[in-house]
């Protein structure tokens, strides 16, 4: 019965992490200024790819970094 139970719940897990939803995306500059991207139907893997090419780096000190904050 314990075997059942643990099952269940990593199914459950696994089904919740796979979950196709609306992410959103923050990214902040090197000046401090913040915006923010909606990423809709896709899921947790997917959405962090995403956000992660919002992000560049042009040397010199211009930055944008990006994170999912949902």
């Amino acid at each position: 019965m314990k075997t059942v139970i643990m099952f269940i719940a990593a199914a459950g897990i696994m089904m919740l992490a796979s979950c196709k939803k609306e992410w959103t995306c923050q990214c902040t500059d090197n000046s401090g200024n913040t915006t923010y991207h909606t990423i809709s139907n896709a899921t947790l893997h997917d959405a962090n790819s995403t956000c992660n090419n919002f992000e560049y780096n042009l040397g010199g000190g211009l930055y944008n970094n990006c994170s999912l904050v949902q």
